[in-house]
């Protein structure tokens, strides 16, 4: 009785702290939507992607890493050097940053910057995908390139940071 009763109280503990649902089960939930230009939420969050690019281009990786939340991750699919075959690779943001010294911080120029977005949000989140143009290289050699970055973005304590980045280059 008294481990039916111990069980019957933890179900009740864990139940009050699930997020209430906003449907009855069977209405869809509103979809995300997509921001238009002047909408103070996007224009919030693409100040915020702005400063990230901003703080990977000074390589402030202080200030670039203040940019997410803990235990976020950045993916792409990579082919290392001596590798048969390219492979996802999932960084957590604090591997990122301890590897710029081979990446970003290895050639005199390292640029990114956004061109456009498209902005979708749902309450507290938001999912981005961002046009990019990237400059990297050094002694009369800079290689340049688009491509796409997929941000997912969280919204607490009145802050938007990114849980998780997704980026590849454009094929040309």
């Amino acid at each position: 009785m008294f481990k039916k009763m111990s069980v019957l109280v933890l179900l009740a503990a864990l139940s009050a702290c699930a997020p209430k649902q906003r449907s009855t089960g069977d209405e869809a939930q509103p979809p995300a939507k997509y921001l238009a230009a002047g909408d103070p939420v996007r224009e919030e969050i693409l100040k915020e992607l702005t400063q990230y690019y901003d703080h990977m281009s000074a390589r402030d990786w202080p200030a670039y890493a203040s940019h997410f939340w803990p235990g976020a991750t950045i993916t792409t699919v990579w082919q290392a050097a001596g590798e048969p075959a390219p492979k996802v690779l999932i960084t957590a943001i604090q591997d990122f940053i301890a590897q710029t010294p081979l990446g970003p911080n290895s050639q005199p120029v390292f640029e990114e910057r956004m061109v456009d977005a498209d902005v979708r949000v749902n309450g507290n989140l938001s999912q981005v995908w961002a046009n990019y143009k990237a400059r990297f290289g050094g002694l009369g050699k800079i290689d340049e390139w688009t491509g796409i970055d997929a941000f997912t973005l969280m919204k607490q304590e009145g802050h938007w940071k990114i849980s998780g980045l997704t980026f590849a280059a454009n094929e040309e």
